[in-house]
C-alpha cells in the first residue's frame, strides 16, 4: 500500500469520525430540546391560578382545613418532585392584610432542607419580602394529622423597617411529608386565626 492510498483511508476514517460525532451532537441538541420542552409543558399544565383547582390541589395534599374568614386557594403548582398550593385573603376584600399560606408536599427523598429553602425564597419574593433578615424566635408543639410535630416561628425585619413574621412546620401529608409555611406583616399577625387553621387540617 502506497503512502498516498495510506493517507486516503486516514482521511476517510477521520470524516466518517466527523461525521458520526456531528450526528451524536445533532441528536443530543435533538433530544436535549424534546425533554426542555416535556418539563416546560409539565410546569405550563401543574401550575393553576383559578380557586377551585386550586383547592383540589390542596386537598391531594391534606384532607380537609378550615380557611381563615375571607381567605381562598389562589393558586397551585404541581412540577415533577413537588406541589404547593397558595392560600391567601381573598383580592377582593381589601382590607385583609393577613398573611399568606402555602401547602406543600413532596416525595420522598428530596432533601427537606433545600426544599425548605426553595419554598421559603419563593415565598418571600411572592409575598414581596425578599432581603428580610429572619431569625428563629419560638419553637412549639403541635399535633397535625394525628403526629406531634414541631412549628418554628422566625421574626425579621429589612432596611426600610418593614416587619414579618414567619411559621414553618412539617407534618405527614396524604401522599408524602408535607410543609406548611405562612408569612405576613408582623403587624397583621393573629396567632390564634393561625392556630386554629392549623389545628383544623386533617
Amino acid at each position: 500500500m502506497t503512502v498516498n492510498e495510506q493517507g486516503n483511508k486516514n482521511t476517510k476514517w477521520i470524516w466518517i469520525g466527523l461525521g458520526g460525532a456531528a450526528l451524536f451532537c445533532l441528536c443530543a441538541v435533538v433530544v436535549a430540546g424534546f425533554v426542555i420542552n416535556r418539563v416546560g409543558q409539565q410546569v405550563k399544565e401543574g401550575f393553576k391560578t383559578d380557586p377551585e383547582s386550586a383547592a383540589n390541589a390542596a386537598h391531594e395534599i391534606v384532607d380537609s382545613y378550615e380557611l381563615p374568614e375571607g381567605y381562598s386557594e389562589q393558586m397551585a403548582m404541581n412540577i415533577m418532585l413537588y406541589s404547593f398550593v397558595m392560600i391567601a385573603p381573598d383580592p377582593s376584600n381589601i382590607g385583609n392584610g393577613g398573611p399568606i399560606i402555602m401547602l406543600a408536599q413532596f416525595q420522598a427523598g428530596v432533601d427537606q432542607e433545600q426544599m425548605e429553602q426553595q419554598l421559603r425564597q419563593s415565598f418571600e419574593q411572592q409575598a414581596g419580602n425578599r432581603g428580610m433578615d429572619m431569625r428563629l424566635v419560638e419553637v412549639k408543639k403541635a399535633t397535625i394529622r394525628g403526629d406531634e410535630t414541631e412549628i418554628a416561628i422566625y421574626e425579621g425585619s429589612d432596611q426600610n423597617g418593614n416587619s414579618a413574621r414567619q411559621l414553618i412546620t412539617t407534618f405527614p401529608g396524604k401522599n408524602g411529608n408535607a410543609m406548611l409555611m405562612i408569612m405576613g406583616d408582623a403587624r397583621e399577625w393573629d396567632q390564634d386565626i393561625i392556630d386554629d387553621f392549623i389545628e383544623s387540617i386533617r
